[in-house]
């Protein structure tokens, strides 16, 4: 008993100091959640039919991708707190909402790398920080067989309130998406520039509405 309350408090540590030792996007003077500027992520991809569609949470298997054009009504894009991590100007997490009391479950988005086919894939996992430490206690947010990470995707600078080309900084790679999700759409994977026919570019836009959910 001993043991998980001291566990349970260091997890409120850790997710208290990351608040304090990064720098939300923008940046302010005085900083609550609640007030902060959300964002989601775009296909910016000109004379592609996914131009314009929003990442959401593919039911299924609760992995990221776009929508099927079929289904209504539309599933609400999910919303993003950029976060540029201090000990890497380039290197960002992107927090989710729906932040509760239990700060060592606070929504980030994760990249699970297979090394094997240089494939990523996109899901939003529950960490006390985006760090790569926080993978190691919660054994249970990596399946077995993946390098999982929450604090290694890259961002331009803005232009208009817009961060574009949103990437991972593993490895080299581009946004390509599979139809693999059967009525529901595409899951959407950064792949090694092996195999790619359809990439896309991501940005980060601003939205000012509280659509987005996380089951």
């Amino acid at each position: 008993m001993r043991t998980s309350r001291l566990h349970a408090a260091l997890a409120v540590i850790l997710a208290l100091a990351l608040v304090v030792f990064t720098n939300p996007v923008p940046q302010t003077a005085t900083w609550a959640l609640r007030d902060a500027q959300f964002y989601s992520l775009r296909a910016n991809c000109p004379n592609k039919p996914w131009d314009g569609h929003y990442l959401v949470n593919l039911p299924s298997t609760n992995r990221l991708g776009l929508e099927n054009f079929t289904v209504h009504p539309e599933t609400p894009p999910l919303k993003f707190l950029p976060i540029r991590l201090r000990d890497d100007a380039n290197k960002y997490a992107l927090r989710g909402d729906g932040v509760g009391d239990d700060l060592s479950r606070t929504p980030y988005l994760a990249a699970f790398t297979n090394n094997a086919t240089r494939t990523v894939t996109l899901k939003i996992v529950y960490l006390p920080t985006p760090l790569r430490e926080s993978f190691e206690t919660q054994t249970d947010a990596c399946p077995e067989g993946y390098d999982c990470t929450a604090d290694q995707w890259m961002l331009d600078e803005p232009g208009n309130g817009i961060y574009q080309d949103f990437k991972f900084g593993g490895f080299k790679g581009r946004w390509e998406p599979f139809k693999d999700a059967g009525k529901e759409g595409w899951h959407v994977y950064w792949k090694g520039n092996a195999g790619i026919h359809h990439p896309l570019q991501f940005d980060l836009v601003p939205i000012t509405k509280d659509v987005a959910h996380f089951d």
